[in-house]
């Protein structure tokens, strides 16, 4: 299984929340949210966590970041 960053990202915007409010939420700056989001640095679980709590993401659909099809770009 991969993380699909693409979703993460269609999430975050679909819910008007800026890399800057993400990245307060997680205690870092918006650089760092911006190379999570990218793949250039892996999002923790803590931190997977956090951004789930942020966005309201319902339990069920957390399996949803996650597929066997990402594009080799957008895997982390």
């Amino acid at each position: 299984m991969k993380f699909n960053l693409q979703k993460l990202r269609y999430e975050r915007l679909s819910r008007r929340v800026s890399q800057v409010e993400m990245a307060e939420a997680l205690n870092i700056p918006r650089s760092s949210y911006y190379k999570r989001e990218v793949g250039t640095t892996n999002i923790t679980v803590q931190e997977f966590s956090t951004i789930i709590s942020y966005l309201e993401i319902p339990e069920h659909e957390v399996m949803n970041f996650f597929t066997q099809e990402v594009p080799e770009r957008e895997l982390v």
